[in-house]
This record gives C-alpha cells, structure tokens and sequence, in this order.
C-alpha cells in the first residue's frame, strides 16, 4: 500500500507531495487546484508508463490534436497532445516530470523525459522528404517500463494502438482502475461485468445497486448490447430484474446514481491487490446513501487488498466518510486529503480528525 506520493513537474504541480495516506483516500478543495491531476499521477505510476494509460489520460481531457496523415491531405488520424502532461504546456528536449511512491512493494517511481532523436527521411518517391518525428519520450522507472523509448509524431503527438510487448514476468496485481467523473463507457463496463458475472463478486455489486433501490433483485448483460445504438448511448448494457416485475428494466431508466454506484461496486472487483481511482465520487449519488457507499467501498478495499484514490466538491460526501471513521481499523485508515492552490504538500487529516470535524461542523474541503 502507498504511504506516500511525490510529484514533479506534472501539469501544474512543480512539486507536490502526499504523505500519511490509508487504505481509503478522499482528495478535497476547490476546482483546479490539482485533485484529477494526482489522481492521473498515481494512475500512471501504477501503469508503469504504458502508452495506454497515457492515451487515457490525455483523452479523457480532450488533449488531442487532429494532424493529416502523410501524403494524403484528406486522411486525418488523431493524436493525443503529449506537452499538456509537462508543466507550462510546453515540450522541449530535457523536459522532465518524474512520479514516485514510498512504501509500496514493489518500490515505484516513473519519469518521463523528452529527448531529441535524429532526423529520419522517408525514401519512398511519393513522400521524400517528409522527416519522421524527431522528438520521443524516455520512461524510465522501477519496475522497469515495457517501453522504454515512446516516439512522438512529428506534431508532438502520441498515436493511438502503440503494442506493448507482453512481460515475461507472471503479473501480481490487477492494473488500475481510473474512473472519470463521467463514469466508465458502456464497453468498458460491459468488459468488467463478464468478469463479475456469476463469481462471488456479483452479489457483492447488487448489494450496492440495493443501497439505492432495494427492489433489485438481479442484474445481466443487454443482448443487444452488441448493436451500435447500445454502444454510442451512455447508459445502455445492463438491465436489471426488478421485484414484483416480470420485464426487465434497463439500468440507465433507473438513474445517474444507480449507475455510478454500479460502477464504483464493479471496478473496485477488477483491482485486486491495486489501486482504484475515482474522479468527483459522489456524482449523480443523494447524500442518503453515501454512507452504504463508502462502507461498501472501504469493506471490499479491504477484503481485495484495493488502495482507493478520490475527489469530491461535496460536503456530504466528506460528511458521509466520516460516518465510518469510528469503525475503521489501524490497519486500514481512512484519510482525507485537502489539497491547497500553490502549496508542495497536502494537509493531511487522520481518521479521528475526520470525525470531529463533522461532529463540529468544521470546513475541511
């Protein structure tokens, strides 16, 4: 588990610092002081620098540049915009940010350097002199990243599918899960489900949906999903079995709530002995069942060896936590973690100071 997290030179964060940390972790202040960006941070240390999990990153901001494709004006491929994850905005040869972990077995750390490569020119007649990308990045890192050397387009850019060669190490851990405010897509949960379906986990993610609505008595996976219209939707897939009631209703009818809550219950399964992070936690959830929630979340944190990272704006959110601080065990923690505009460090509040400052009213966001 991470005690602790260094940033520097990520985004806006010359350098950051995030000490005390527990088996659960909720991140707090205003907007854009910072709270997606370590989630990001922790994201892609776990990742170990994949290109993947940069992609994701950089996607999910809408960081992408639309280039043409060489030799055809009219062919346009989509890159994502690799100098938004360097502070400034801006790449050059020798920018550098760097993340690292303490007290997590294996030790972790992850830097990113821009480095300068030698112009290459295609030879074909079609496209002679058009110079391949002169810029890559160089990840290096404990444990060792599987690619060592991520070559940018001639743009800056990142292209989208670069393969990553399988490890010959037997992996240990599930990789990091990342949720966005808006919630997981329709295939990445429809992907997870299969994995839950019909092994214990299951009747863990319906006691989360009944938090919510304690009518549901089953859940499956739309048959039409496959269909292009399920796809494109944002709420589509997944239908539950309602009590009393002979059809099925599909999950989206039932609300944005019912929704997050499903893919809190779901992802939290699928990172076994990893990480879990979760941007803007409570959205679309009534501050009525925040509570179940965080019990839910903490108790299989701790069953599935999960570490959870999470942001919110919310007062009842926090209120919320701290309803189960009384019954959180040493060994398993509960922290909150505001997070100050301009400082290099989080103030950390242990589980005990959680709780009376919600006995008192007490503002910690």
């Amino acid at each position: 588990m991470i005690s602790s997290v260094e940033i520097q030179g990520y985004r806006g964060f010359e350098r950051f610092e995030l000490t005390g940390l527990g088996r659960l972790n909720l991140l707090v202040r205003t907007n854009n002081s910072g709270k997606t960006s370590v989630l990001e941070s922790i994201f892609l240390l776990m990742s170990a620098g994949a290109p993947a999990a940069l992609w994701q990153v950089l996607s999910r901001r809408g960081e992408r540049l639309l280039t043409e494709q060489a030799g055809s004006p009219l062919t346009l491929r989509t890159e994502a915009e690799v100098r938004h994850l360097f502070r400034g905005h801006e790449i050059q040869p020798g920018s550098r940010f760097a993340l690292s972990a303490t007290n997590q077995t294996p030790p972790r750390s992850l830097a990113f350097d821009v480095a300068e490569t030698s112009p290459v020119y295609l030879r074909d007649e079609d496209y002679y002199g058009i110079p391949l990308p002169s810029l890559a990045l160089d990840v290096t890192g404990n444990p060792q990243p599987a690619i060592p050397r991520i070559p940018l387009t001639s743009a800056g850019g990142l292209s989208e599918g670069l393969e990553v060669p399988r490890r010959s190490a037997p992996r240990t851990a599930e990789p990091p899960i990342f949720i966005a405010s808006e919630s997981l897509t329709i295939d990445e949960l429809v992907g997870l489900w299969n994995s839950v379906s019909l092994t214990p986990a299951e009747s863990l993610v319906l006691s989360a949906l009944q938090f919510i609505d304690p009518e549901i008595e089953r859940i499956a996976v739309q048959v039409a999903t496959a269909n292009s219209y399920y796809r494109s939707g944002s709420r589509g897939g997944l239908i539950v079995k309602l009590r009393g009631t002979e059809r099925p209703v599909p999950i989206g009818s039932l609300g944005d709530g019912m929704w997050r809550m499903l893919v809190l219950a779901i992802a939290i399964t699928q990172c076994r002995g990893s990480v879990l992070l979760v941007d803007e936690i409570d959205t679309g959830l009534h501050y009525s069942v925040m509570s179940g929630m965080w019990r839910l979340i903490y108790n299989a944190a701790k069953e599935l060896d999960v570490q959870v990272f999470a942001t919110t704006h919310s007062y009842d959110c926090v209120y919320s936590l701290a309803h189960i601080c009384a019954d959180a065990d040493e060994r398993n923690p509960i922290t909150v973690q505001r997070i100050e505009p301009g400082t290099s460090k989080a103030i950390p509040y242990a589980q005990n100071e959680i709780k009376i400052a919600a006995d008192r009213e007490i503002e910690v966001r």
